[in-house]
């Protein structure tokens, strides 16, 4: 393990920059050099200009500091990134990449092919069990990063999610509680990063909550800036009015102890075997006075604040004042550091394929000048032997043979051109077999883009713990507050011509789904919304309109906002796939409330209802009929709705068309 290299570890936060540079020799880890540069502003500041204040933060890091010959590993924030833990059934060892690849892809709420994303197998040395976990990031997301550093002339090695470097730094550095697990709380500016290290478990969690939201607390109370309000939290233990600040900020206190003990209790919920043992504070948000008793009473677990590093050997850089005053923020970059020396225990690495690709190229350039001088020799060989051969066969019987089979060979394709074209029914029936594949790829493209329309997503025919997880955490939000929406059955009606279709008309073609009129609601500034110019002649669009029936536990007035923000959704993923189809309106009808026989009244018999999705109302459990599919909950007060759209169809022509010509042609057979 013994390595010469050194890594530097740079982590961006929002008050500042931090770095480490780490080595690993003689089985001791040393620490080299460190620097820490505060923004002028918290980059979540209004005023802030964030990208100038990054870039001066990375050109003052390099004014003060030497990346070259070193490995540079950075983080990204973690709440812009997936992580998703999954056990495996017991398979094969090369079955497993398979497996994991299908669990990503259903998942990952994006497509696939606009994230990177990375596994990594963690064997428990006293189960047979394999337990995966699924690491992701918007492609986006990870260019954003990088683009960062290559602006500053910065080339990254690895790219890391910040809570992953937590979890590193915690396992390594000797942080973590003997045994039961540990919490890692992690307060930042904008967001608290929470880790769990149970054994050989890992979960995690990222909080939309963090300093600045004491800071917004104090502007509130007391009309102050945002400057004013945070240098007077930084202060706060020592000024006068101090129980007059802390009493300002308490709701803020109240909030991520309530917000801790949920993530506790979902943790727990999986694994009941587990007890929380230690908590351990972390990240600038720390440092408030009263925050560390405050989590301790409530949550009734030991809690700890890091104030030194156990592992790293003891030094003059290491005990530098700088260092220690700001331990509490160094964690995720040492953490990132610690991976570049192949010390910690996760090991993914989100940097592009193409840029590895591309390093791992560079790096063997010297070998190509070599190589080319080889292949210019190797030619002069292969064309001497063509030489040679000739020679040779000029005199051989055989290629005269070859030359006559040629020669015959010629007609041949002469008098196929001359068949060619003569029996055009025939070619005209076979082309048409080819048309009715005209839009075989329509149908997953449309499904892609209604699931793209759910931020998150449970199958109910799912089984198994990961299944369970995702009610538990489900069930944990009160049925009235749940921004959730049950799809729970599909329908699609072919349109020749989808011009001129208004979001009215949409409705009207529901088979009577809708109970009644649909509201007026209709897609901004589409044909037929309110004040939109009226439709003019325009070429005709074949295509479907696509149906979503579905229910959501909130009340009548919020689920019309959930309802509308999931139509649009679903609208704007449409606009990934221009090639294949396009949205031209869309409408919403609210449903009466569920009668008798639990679905709505005005349900068409033709419009599948929840028991064709498999869900509670199936024939035989009529006890179940006004029941949750996913939860078991009744469902009386849910808000039941039908969301429509039109879906223009973009390809060769429409299958219905092209099958009725072709059952025409031969006489009505199938």
């Amino acid at each position: 393990m013994a390595t010469l290299k050194t890594v530097w570890g740079i982590d961006i936060g929002q008050c500042a920059l931090k770095a480490l540079k780490l080595r690993f020799v003689e089985d001791q880890l040393r620490l080299e050099a460190f620097d820490i540069i505060e923004h002028p502003k918290v980059l979540t500041q209004p005023d802030a200009d964030k990208p100038r204040l990054i870039r001066l933060a990375l050109e003052q890091f390099l004014a003060r500091n030497n990346v070259e010959d070193s490995l540079v590993v950075v983080s990204a924030p973690g709440q812009t990134g997936f992580t998703r833990f999954v056990k495996l059934p017991p398979v094969e060892e090369k079955q497993i990449p398979e497996i994991v690849r299908f669990e990503a892809e259903q998942q990952i709420p994006f497509n696939i092919n606009d994230v990177i994303w990375r596994w990594q197998a963690f064997h428990d040395p006293d189960s047979p069990d394999v337990e995966v976990g699924i690491f992701a990031m918007k492609r986006t997301d990870v260019t954003a990063v990088l683009d960062r550093y290559a602006e500053a002339g910065i080339s990254v090695d690895i790219v890391q999610m910040a809570p992953l470097a937590l979890y590193n730094f915690l396992s390594y550095d000797d942080q973590q509680a003997p045994d039961g697990a540990t919490l890692l709380v992690d307060i930042g500016a904008d967001k608290t990063d929470l880790v769990i290290a149970d054994g050989s478990r890992i979960w995690t969690r990222t909080l939309q909550l963090g300093g600045n939201n004491f800071t917004e607390s104090l502007v509130k109370a007391f009309k102050l800036s945002f400057g004013k309000a945070e240098k007077l939290k930084r202060m706060a233990a020592t000024n006068k009015h101090a129980r007059h600040i802390f009493q300002a900020m308490r709701p803020v206190f109240a909030e991520l102890v309530q917000e801790i003990q949920r993530s506790i209790g979902y943790y727990s919920s999986l694994h009941r075997e587990s007890r929380f043992k230690k908590v351990v504070g972390l990240g600038n948000g720390f440092r408030l006075p009263g925050l560390q008793k405050f989590l301790e009473q409530n949550l009734g677990i030991p809690v700890s604040r890091i104030d030194s590093f156990n592992k790293l050997s003891p030094s003059a850089v290491a005990n530098a004042p700088a260092l220690t005053e700001n331990v509490l923020s160094f964690a995720v970059a040492y953490g990132l550091a610690l991976q570049g020396l192949e010390l910690t225990r996760i090991r993914t690495n989100l940097l592009p394929q193409e840029i590895s690709s591309q390093r791992h190229w560079s790096a063997k350039q010297p070998w190509f000048a070599a190589a080319a001088l080889l292949a210019i020799t190797c030619c002069g060989g292969v064309l001497w032997g063509m030489y040679r051969d000739k020679s040779y066969l000029e005199g051989d019987t055989r290629l005269t043979e070859v030359q006559a089979v040629i020669k015959k060979y010629g007609p041949l394709v002469q008098i196929f051109n001359e068949i060619k074209g003569k029996d055009l029914a025939e070619e005209q029936k076979a082309a048409q077999y080819f048309r009715l594949l005209a839009d075989r790829q329509t149908w997953p493209v449309i499904d892609q883009v209604v699931s793209n329309g759910f931020l998150r997503a449970i199958d109910p025919r799912q089984q198994g713990l990961l299944r369970a997880e995702k009610l538990a955490e489900l069930k944990a939000i009160p049925r009235e507050k749940r921004r959730v929406i049950v799809m729970e059955s599909q329908k699609q009606v072919w349109m020749d011509d989808l011009s001129k279709v208004t979001a009215a008309d949409i409705m009207s073609h529901d088979g009577g789904a809708s109970g009644g009129a649909p509201m007026a609601m209709f897609m901004p500034g589409m044909t037929g919304a309110p004040g939109a110019p009226a439709a003019t002649t325009a070429p005709a669009m074949r295509g479907y309109i696509l149906y979503i029936r579905g229910s959501t536990p909130m009340n009548r007035d919020q689920a019309i906002d959930l309802i509308q923000q999931f139509r649009d959704r679903v609208w704007e993923a449409a606009k990934d796939y221009p090639a294949q189809i396009s949205i031209e309106q869309a409408g919403i009808s609210i449903l009466p409330a569920a009668g008798v026989e639990g679905r709505p009244a005005g349900m068409a018999a033709g419009f599948p209802g929840p028991e064709a999705m498999g869900t509670p109302g199936a024939p035989g459990a009529p006890d179940a009929k006004n029941l949750d599919s996913l939860t078991g909950e009744p469902v009386a007060n849910d808000t039941h709705f039908v969301v429509g759209w039109a879906v223009a169809v973009k390809g060769e022509g429409p299958p219905e068309q092209v099958y009725k010509a072709l059952t025409a042609q031969t006489g009505g057979a199938k």
